[in-house]
């Protein structure tokens, strides 16, 4: 079952069938609501990042509760959007990209499982790593980020777009930044010469842990307006055009997850 997780201006799945909110307790805070159901013939789990109303800041969010809970209800894959200001300056707003890597700068988030202080939640913790009574066990865990965004999966987003006609950049890298304040001109100057393309505050540690997970996962970025200080024209970041963008963008990222979980469901869920 594929897993959809969304992000600014994507609250819901349209035109979701026999929707069923599920509450899942795991070790790693307060419950969490995955919603499942039928999307076009195909089984798939939900959730909001920031919650169906945006309640939720970006450094507040539950990442390791999500992701917890989505195995917890069956996902064998992760498919997310993620609203970006673009470093890059010929990606003007409403520019789509699929994200091929990350450059933590993040403070303060629990970003992995195995922090040693958590006993990973069983079906999390790798099957070698349970004792012999099957619980698990507390030990240092090292996880390959080499590829932390799964090349299948990001193939099959960009065939899925350019299948529908709609353009998208195949690769992209994503800062993370801690928000919930927008970046300084000098930090998104700083992040250019690392090598990032698009910033955002919510891409890590999620996809972090979705690997450690198991999970196979791949992410859209949503350009809704140029960083600090990019471009000729560089302007304040207005949160009025940001969301006025996100609405404009929703209909193409919608079509683009429904034709991509289609492909992917054939060989990975329903």
């Amino acid at each position: 079952m594929i897993a959809l997780i969304t992000g600014s201006g994507l609250y819901d799945i349209p035109d979701l069938a026999n929707r069923q909110v599920l509450t899942f307790h795991n070790p790693y805070g307060l419950p969490v609501t995955v919603t499942t159901g039928i999307w076009n013939g195909h089984d798939v789990c939900f959730v909001a990042r920031h919650g169906s109303d945006h309640s939720v800041a970006p450094h507040a969010i539950n990442y390791r509760g999500t992701i917890a809970g989505l195995k917890q209800a069956g996902a064998t894959a992760v498919l997310a959007t993620a609203a970006v200001g673009a470093i890059t300056p010929s990606w003007p707003s409403g520019t789509l990209a699929v994200v091929s890597d990350f450059i933590n700068l993040t403070s303060g988030r629990p970003d992995t499982f195995f922090d040693g202080l958590t006993e990973p939640m069983a079906g999390i913790v790798p099957s070698s790593d349970l004792g012999d009574g099957g619980e698990s066990v507390l030990q240092v865990v090292h996880t390959d980020m080499s590829e932390p965004y799964d090349p299948r999966l990001r193939a099959a987003i960009v065939a899925a777009a350019e299948r529908i006609g709609i353009a998208i950049e195949p690769s992209a890298v994503y800062c993370c930044a801690n928000g919930p304040r927008f970046e300084t001109k000098a930090e998104i100057s700083m992040m250019a010469r690392l090598g990032g393309q698009v910033v955002g505050m919510t891409g890590y540690p999620e996809v972090a842990l979705a690997v450690e997970a198991g999970l196979p996962y791949a992410s859209i970025a949503l350009v809704s307006n140029p960083a600090a200080g990019v471009g000729a024209d560089a302007a304040i970041v207005s949160v009025d055009e940001v969301v006025a963008m996100l609405r404009r963008m929703a209909g193409d990222v919608y079509r683009i997850l429904e034709a991509t979980v289609h492909t992917l469901s054939d060989g990975t869920g329903r």
